[in-house]
């Protein structure tokens, strides 16, 4: 039996992760979420006993301890595989150029603070707040969400300057990710950042602007993958993403990984 913890798990990739792992009877799986009546995780939990909902806000340092806490109650104190996939970004501007962020320290701030909160400072305390179980588990394993976005290469070869404060975070996702690799190694924990994949992850009906920035990242990202069609589901990003968790060992602790599970194919 395996336990595992993912935080950011009412929608998305979070609740795909969610829904995964707890269809095998095996498992315990431990939903990170702000709101217990997010109607997803809901009906989820309603159909797997082995899936437990708790409340969790990973900007919040006492939350993210309390929620912690009530997972360690669940499991014993033990958990095999910490999942840190919260993500939050400032939609007005996900789409500005560098050039085009304001000149105004409140408003600057404010466009960065969604996604640095979730990501690196969220990162920090949800990582610091199960290391305790963790310590304790079998498998021994933490897993920040990043993205590719972050990977200088590939920005250089697609050309993609916007996404400013999404991609700055996550490079700061895997800088940290790294520092606690080479923190915990002498404990037998292995740290990942682990790029999902371009997914997915909106419920409903696109709106124009959403389709007309897809099409525009769809002729950059085929500058490196030229046979790309399109997002994948997050059925497929999950799926490949647990092969690659499964296989992280010391070799590959501390390294940004694709679904794919190398730094080279990131779609």
């Amino acid at each position: 039996m395996s336990s595992y913890a993912i935080t950011g798990a009412s929608k998305g990739i979070g609740r795909e992760f969610v829904r995964q792992l707890a269809a095998d009877t095996n498992n315990t799986v431990l939903a990170i979420v702000r709101d217990l009546k997010s109607p997803g995780i809901s009906e989820l939990a309603s159909n797997h006993p082995n899936l437990h909902v708790i409340k969790g806000d990973v900007t919040d340092p006492k939350s993210i301890l309390e929620a912690a806490s009530a997972a360690a109650a669940i499991t014993g104190g033990k958990l095999d595989v910490l999942i840190h996939n919260s993500n939050a970004v400032d939609l007005a501007t996900a789409f500005s150029n560098p050039t085009q962020l304001p000149f105004d320290a409140q408003a600057t701030r404010a466009i960065f603070e969604p996604s640095l909160s979730t990501g690196v400072y969220g990162g920090i305390w949800t990582t610091n707040a199960f290391l305790p179980l963790i310590e304790k588990g079998v498998q021994k394993k933490i897993v920040h969400i990043s993205s590719a976005m972050a990977d200088l290469e590939l920005i250089k070869k697609t050309g993609v300057s916007y996404s400013v404060p999404y991609s700055v975070s996550k490079a700061g996702v895997n800088v940290q990710v790294t520092k606690y690799a080479a923190e915990l190694a002498p404990k037998g924990i292995k740290v990942l950042a682990l790029s999902p994949g371009w997914v997915d992850t909106w419920e409903g009906e696109k709106p124009p602007q959403l389709l007309q920035a897809n099409e525009i990242m769809l002729k950059q990202f085929q500058a490196v993958e030229p046979e790309l069609k399109g997002q994948i589901q997050p059925e497929e990003s999950v799926r490949k993403s647990l092969q690659v968790i499964a296989r992280l060992d010391s070799e590959t602790s501390g390294l940004l990984l694709s679904h794919n599970g190398n730094n080279t194919r990131w779609f």
